[in-house]
């Protein structure tokens, strides 16, 4: 009776009816939001699961190599992996870098306290690019949360050697000068995938049953440099370049029969593997991207236009004026006074005022034609990236002194490539060869992909006999007769030209005093051209040497009897050297 009458007196239907409407309420409400959850945010949950639970690991390509023609490895890729700690796993860290300390040759407390200081991470990196040794002896340890994430860094067994024309690669595995990266997409290959299953803290479990992709590795670059001869020729810039005080020099060996780069050198040399420590200036290939005026070297070119235009002939006898002549307002001077000579004898001593007379005969138009020719003012198209095309103006801009100028090798530029690839036309028989500096293109498994051993003829220049008589006439008589007799060889007849240009000072207004470019570009043997050698020496010290057939010369002679011994060329004559002056 009494629980009768507490039940009547304290429950009331409107209550419980509210209190019933509220459950069903949550109820709806929780049954709307598992719909959503489900329907809609469903997908898009499972995915984020999924992607928490698996994860995708790169597959490094491994990057080919670049070759030398005879197989010489000079770029690879060597693994070099890193070290890294997981601190989520360590148990005891005392005792973990007490034994990891040692393999990576730091203290204990030094890597404790990296892997302190970066407790809350994952993956702590306590060493790069360790050795093959370092990996082996880290694997052995075993040590749980220490581990080896692969990496493979670039090698050149060469060193210094091909520095500037095989560049080099960066961190991320990019090429980034020379060959490197002019070929990095046939060099890098692709990357490769592979999916991992992991757990809830992220740890790998298993490698997933689908997303594989295998890495496909680079392809090879064979070049066209012979490694030996490039050791010749660094050699000789080296010998000659250094005891002058010289601020740079760069050479080229090339074959005219082919067109083939041979050498390719710039110094001072640099280390591609220390690439990032090297100024941007000393890493320049300075044989390709830094035209400059070439002074008397140019002086074949014009008088290879004169002789087929008929200009001169080659038995004409042309007064020089004794040392000293006036061009309207213009005076030019010779280094030595000269009376009357024929076009050998001009070219021999170099006579500005021999070449300003034939080129007033030629007149500007007639000038250019021969300059354009020869392929000056436009890139020679070698397979090098950077390569500047020189500068020759329109012909609209030259002016009255643009026709001696330019017969002296001045109010133009060229690149030193651009200067032995017209030595090479003239001493082939006036027929232009495309320069070349690779080989082949090899696959990953070493079958060819693309060779370019044919030679790929740009054009006829010049006639047939008027090369050959620049070739065993005029530019013989240079080496034999004229400023070049520091290039005779004991063993080879050589040819070539001399070439001592004022260099402009950084107004690019005037000429700075002292300042020479000193060059000779050669052939040899004369009787069947081998080679074609060029040495440009810049800024030698003027109280040592600073003529270019005092300081070019005689580097280009010992670049001929080293290189044409080394390639099994039989001498053609045997004599004494010309005495080189001391210094």
């Amino acid at each position: 009776m009494v629980g009768g009458e507490v039940w009547g007196s304290n429950f009331r239907p409107k209550t419980g009816v509210a209190l019933l409407v509220a459950v069903m309420a949550a109820l709806l409400g929780i049954a709307g939001q598992l719909i959503h959850v489900q329907k809609i945010d469903g997908p898009r949950l499972i995915a984020h699961a999924e992607r928490q639970r698996a994860s995708e690991t790169v597959l490094p390509a491994r990057r080919g190599m670049i070759l030398d023609a005879r197989g010489r490895v000079a770029a690879s890729s060597e693994s070099s992996p890193d070290v890294f700690v997981d601190p989520g796993k360590i148990d005891d860290l005392e005792a973990l870098t007490q034994q990891l300390a040692p393999r990576l040759n730091t203290s204990p407390q030094r890597l404790a306290a990296r892997i302190s200081g970066r407790a809350d991470s994952r993956y702590v990196v306590v060493a790069t690019e360790v050795d093959e040794v370092t990996a082996d002896a880290i694997g052995t340890l075993k040590l749980r949360g220490v581990g080896l994430s692969e990496r493979t860094t670039r090698a050149y067994p060469l060193g210094v050697s091909l520095g500037h024309l095989v560049g080099y690669v960066g961190r991320d595995g990019v090429g980034l000068e020379g060959i490197e990266l002019g070929f990095n997409a046939h060099l890098r290959g692709k990357d490769g995938m592979r999916g991992l299953v992991r757990d809830a803290r992220r740890r790998a479990l298993r490698p997933a049953e689908s997303g594989f992709v295998p890495p496909t590795d680079g392809g090879h670059v064979v070049l066209t440099i012979d490694a030996e001869l490039q050791r010749i020729l660094e050699r000789a810039l080296a010998e000659h370049a250094g005891p002058v005080r010289a601020e740079s020099a760069v050479g080229i060996v090339m074959s005219p029969r082919s067109g083939d780069v041979l050498a390719m050198a710039c110094w001072p040399p640099f280390d591609p593997s220390e690439a990032s420590t090297t100024p941007a200036q000393r890493r320049r290939n300075r044989a390709i991207t830094d035209p400059v005026e070439p002074g008397s070297t140019f002086k074949p070119v014009i008088a290879c236009g004169a002789l087929q235009g008929k200009f001169v002939s080659p038995t004409e006898s042309i007064f020089c004026h004794n040392g000293s002549h006036r061009f309207g307002s213009r005076e030019i001077t010779d280094t030595k006074p000269h009376g009357s000579l024929d076009l050998k004898g001009i070219i021999a001593k170099s006579s500005n005022i021999g070449m300003g007379l034939i080129a007033a005969r030629m007149g500007n138009p007639a000038l250019y034609d021969i300059v354009t020719r020869f392929g000056f003012g436009s890139a020679t198209g070698i397979e090098l990236p950077g390569e500047s095309g020189g500068v020759v103006r329109p012909l609209r801009k030259w002016g009255s002194m643009s026709t001696q100028s330019v017969a002296m090798g001045y109010e133009i530029n060229v690149t030193p490539l651009q200067l032995a690839t017209a030595f090479c036309t003239m001493v082939n028989d006036g027929v232009m060869l495309r320069p070349r500096i690779v080989k082949q293109l090899l696959s990953a498994d070493g079958s060819v992909v693309e060779d370019s051993l044919a030679p790929q003829t740009e054009r006829r220049v010049i006639p047939a006999d008027v090369a050959r008589y620049m070739r065993d006439e005029l530019l013989t008589a240079v080496v034999e007769e004229g400023g070049g007799a520091k290039a005779r060889s004991e063993r080879y007849r050589v040819l070539g030209k001399t070439g001592t240009a004022k260099l402009l000072a950084k107004n690019h207004r005037t000429y700075e005093d002292g300042a020479y470019l000193s060059t000779f570009v050669g052939s040899a043997p004369v009787s069947h051209p081998e080679l074609v050698v060029l040495v440009m020496i810049r800024r030698p010290d003027p109280k040592i040497a600073y003529y270019g057939g005092q300081v070019a010369a005689p580097a280009v002679r010992d670049v001929f009897d080293d290189a044409l011994s080394y390639l099994g060329v039989p001498p053609d004559q045997t004599g004494e050297r010309v005495a080189e002056a001391k210094p």
